[in-house]
């Protein structure tokens, strides 16, 4: 028998719990100091304790003190640091258990100061260990050297500027050759076989150099007629000149019309410039504003440059702030930035690519288009946010501009939406693709069918995909193609019979490279399987794949809003 007494201890009880839930919450919103102030203690008391620093978890643990520390104060004189120690944190698991994640992860957080927080005093810091990171553990000078080099750029009064000189000058004693980078690392375009590079008679010609671009991220593109090999080289600032990035182009030649200055002024990059630079070479320059990294790769049939520039993050957080309705206020998630707020839909493929046939004539390029669509409508309706597409019609887009409309566009997310096939018809299934090494033959055909190239050249593509992948990115790439994959198989298993689950995947695709949000590649169906075929041709079927798509993309986004809040 319960007396009252006892039932008012326990309503005592209840309150005093309450109460201290409501001091320990108000202790965080106000006290970020103290809140650093332990999670630092966690850190020494871990580095301390020899038998728990063994286990990875632990560390884990301790580095997910500082984020929601940051997360919650993030213009905080404290928010530097709260990244300061999860990368510290991050590269001393690096240090004990060998995961390369984890350095991705150190590399990240490290880079996040110098971009977000480009004036504090630990910014030249984040910078210079960057560098030592590329060096050392990367085994990557060219990249090393880029980062002590912004050392000196950024931060010429720094106390990291003796040790980045040093490192400069070690360098420079041992330099690594800056080859020429040939076809034969690239990707072909078209094609089923995978040939030598073709040997041309004469000189290529420059055919068309151009440019997607915001505030913070510009693609440029330079075709030629037929392969060369090239080389680039970055100039520092001088008084009287910005800071340029030359592309050399050997056995090249340009006409006069393509030799006027082409203006891009987006606060990134000032203008192109190219120009007959000697009689076997043309020179393009990249006349920067600001720049904070590039990368370059190339893509053939048509042979193309592609060069990825990135700047400042504050201008491309001023370009994706959403306008809100009179009297309403943001979500916590969309004032840190970490909502999904806008999706880009890519429909595979498009005019005169059809990508794969099926039974009947049926093309891939149509079945994509209506279920981007269709997924199109869905989010709208149900998470509220902004879709873009990057073709509503039945029209060609090269591979490389649909990533630039993505980055160019600041998405939240990156989704491309494709049908499978295989030789043999009793291929069947669903899978998910994030960019990364492949490690499947399987894998690798996936990649050069939507390539349009041969397996032979992704297998040449792996040698520097390395450079090209953000391990950030990857992380919660990860998370959205498994959100996506589960949602496919479990809700289509409701309504067909036989769905098979062929997993998350890992390959090279073309369209996936550079993209600057976690981004994955959809093979909804095999449209080679005459099952698959006939549903591929069915509203019912379509309209539940577009269905538990939206699923999957909607669970991530509470995953990540939850996350946020933890």
């Amino acid at each position: 028998m319960i007396t009252i007494e006892h039932h008012s201890r326990i309503i005592m009880f209840a309150l005093v719990i309450t109460m201290l839930f409501a001091l320990g919450s108000r202790a965080a919103d106000s006290s970020p100091d103290e809140a650093y102030r332990q999670a630092k203690q966690s850190y020494q008391q871990l580095s301390k304790q020899a038998v728990r620093n063994d286990d990875r978890q632990n560390w884990l643990s301790v580095a997910g003190q500082f984020k929601p520390i940051y997360r919650a104060n993030p213009d905080h004189q404290l928010a530097p640091g709260c990244l300061y120690m999860m990368a510290k944190i991050y590269c001393e698991m690096y240090d004990r258990f060998k995961n390369p994640l984890d350095l991705g992860e150190a590399l990240a957080y490290y880079q996040d100061i110098t971009n977000l927080y480009p004036e504090d005093r630990l910014a030249d810091d984040a910078l210079f260990i960057s560098g030592s990171i590329f060096l050392k553990q990367r085994q990557d000078p060219e990249l090393a050297s880029r980062a002590f080099e912004r050392v000196l750029d950024l931060y010429p009064l720094g106390d990291m500027v003796p040790a980045a000189t040093r490192e400069l000058a070690k360098l420079k004693k041992n330099p690594v050759q800056n080859q020429p980078i040939l076809g034969s690392a690239n990707i072909k375009v078209k094609g089923t076989e995978s040939p030598a590079p073709p040997q041309t008679t004469g000189r290529a010609k420059l055919m068309s150099i151009r440019h997607w671009s915001n505030g913070s991220y510009t693609r440029v593109v330079i075709e030629t007629s037929s392969p060369v090999n090239y080389t680039k080289q970055l100039l520092r600032k001088t008084a009287d000149k910005p800071r340029r990035l030359f592309i050399d182009l050997k056995s090249c030649r340009i006409d006069p019309e393509l030799q006027k200055p082409l203006p891009i002024d987006d606060g990134l990059l000032r203008r192109v410039r190219s120009g007959q630079y000697t009689a076997d070479t043309v020179r393009v320059v990249l006349d920067t504003l600001t720049l904070e990294d590039y990368k370059i790769f190339s893509l053939q049939d048509p042979f193309r440059i592609v060069i990825d520039v990135s700047g400042q993050q504050l201008a491309k957080q001023e370009l994706v702030a959403p306008v809100l309705p009179d009297g309403t206020s943001p979500s916590l998630a969309q004032q840190l930035g970490l909502g999904i707020r806008r999706v880009i839909l890519d429909p595979g493929h498009g005019g005169k690519d059809s990508g794969a046939r099926g039974i009947g004539g049926l093309k891939e390029k149509d079945v994509v288009l209506k279920v981007a669509r269709l997924v199109r409508d869905r989010l709208k309706r149900e998470l509220g946010c902004e879709v873009v597409m990057t073709r509503d019609s039945d029209i060609f887009i090269p591979l490389e501009e649909r990533t630039a409309i993505a980055n160019t566009k600041a998405g939240d997310l990156f989704v491309s939406i494709h049908v499978n096939a295989a030789p043999t018809k009793k291929a069947r299934g669903i899978e998910t693709y994030i960019l990364d090494l492949a490690r499947t033959k399987s894998s690798m055909q996936v990649a050069a069918r939507e390539n349009a190239g041969s397996a032979g050249q992704i297998s040449d593509l792996q040698n520097i995909l390395a450079d090209l992948i953000q391990n950030s990115k990857k992380n919660e790439s990860v998370k959205l193609a498994e959100y996506v994959q589960e949602s496919l198989v479990s809700g289509l298993s409701r309504s067909f019979s036989d769905i098979k689950n062929l997993g998350v995947k890992r390959a090279p695709f073309v369209v996936l490279l550079g993209a600057q949000m976690p981004s994955i590649l959809a093979e909804i169906s095999f449209i080679s399987n005459p099952v698959e075929a006939d549903r591929l041709k069915s509203d019912k079927y379509l309209g539940q794949v577009a269905d538990q798509m939206v699923s999957g993309v909607s669970q991530y986004a509470n995953d990540l809003n939850l996350a946020s809040l933890r």
